[in-house]
């Protein structure tokens, strides 16, 4: 009796050494060693990174009819993994601070507004959020984030449990993660309405916020496809205005923000981000913000040194007009 076997051909592929990868990967798809030698280039691969978050910067770069990238050098991509990683440190500490600002903004409100209870508050905020949300929170899983003694939240777990559960806002705000905060923001100033902030403007600039920060945190590249977009960020018309927020939209004018780059997701995230901290950020006792001073000379660095100097690209599109808004925003 004869057995047939149905071979079936997965889509693996075979790990490679750092000089394997340069021959059959970067050189097979015309990336160049001019800038730098291919043993130069190992350290980078072996040392210093790794292929997939290193190899990711060549999305930016245009191929010509063979397939082959058009004067694309390794050196750009490891100029690109620098300024990437500088890049997000700054953008993460900005996010950081936007997020103790939102808690701030929502306290201080909280604590002049003669409406609310401060325990009151926390219920009714869970029975909205479970109404809306398939995965529902109660206070038992909220304040088990700090039931482990070794959790910089166990000092507030012991209290709220002392306390019969009875949790505060105050309490609670500490052990909220940034999506369960952005939903309190929405939730608490959609019931109570201020003149000066609109609820949906200001969350679509949390929401992208949100982005940036869990990026950065994880240490994932930013500056990948940056020509990229929503499908539908284009009408007729020119640009979708669900793309567009409005607290952004007299920035993006002024600043002569080229058109391609106004809906693209990592543009609109960023923008956000520097719209969003400006807007929440006490302004400090000094003149100089030190973390806004860091981002200033980075792009600076970057008009003054392009990263890809030979290339009228992608790269170097985003972050000219990056800049201008920067410049816009904190003029």
């Amino acid at each position: 009796m004869n057995l047939i076997v149905s071979v079936i051909q997965l889509p693996y592929k075979a790990k490679k050494t750092a000089n394997q990868l340069i021959k059959d990967v970067f050189k097979e798809n015309g990336v160049q060693f001019k800038l730098i030698s291919e043993n130069d280039a190992i350290p980078y691969l072996e040392e210093r990174n790794y292929y997939y978050k290193f190899a990711c910067y060549r999305k930016n770069f245009s191929r010509n009819k063979k397939n082959k990238y058009i004067d694309l050098d390794f050196q750009y991509l490891i100029s690109l993994s620098k300024l990437d990683k500088e890049l997000r440190y700054i953008l993460l500490q900005m996010t950081l601070e936007i997020e103790h600002f939102l808690k701030v903004k929502i306290l201080k409100d909280i604590s002049y507004n003669n409406q609310v209870d401060g325990y009151e508050i926390v219920s009714d905020y869970i029975t909205s959020y479970n109404d809306k949300h398939s995965r529902p929170i109660s206070i038992d899983l909220l304040i088990d984030r700090g039931k482990s003694q070794n959790s910089v939240s166990h000092g507030i777990y012991t209290k709220v449990i002392n306390n019969q559960k009875y949790i505060a806002i105050w309490q609670l705000i500490e052990l909220m993660q940034m999506y369960e905060l952005q939903y309190f923001f929405d939730y608490y100033f959609t019931r109570f309405q201020q003149s000066d902030i609109k609820v949906n403007t200001y969350k679509s600039l949390i929401v992208s916020s949100s982005y940036i920060r869990n990026a950065a945190a994880h240490n994932s590249p930013l500056l990948v496809n940056l020509a990229s977009c929503p499908s539908d960020a284009f009408t007729s018309k020119g640009i979708n205005n669900r793309y567009i927020n409005s607290l952004l939209k007299p920035h993006l004018k002024d600043a002569a923000i080229d058109l391609a780059v106004k809906p693209t997701y990592r543009f609109k995230d960023i923008a956000a981000v520097l719209k969003l901290y400006k807007l929440l950020r006490v302004s400090p006792t000094s003149s100089i913000d030190p973390i806004i001073d860091s981002l200033r000379n980075l792009l600076d660095s970057i008009n003054n040194k392009p990263p890809c100097p030979k290339l009228n690209n992608d790269v170097m599109t985003f972050f000219t007009n990056l800049q201008k808004l920067f410049v816009d925003i904190y003029k």
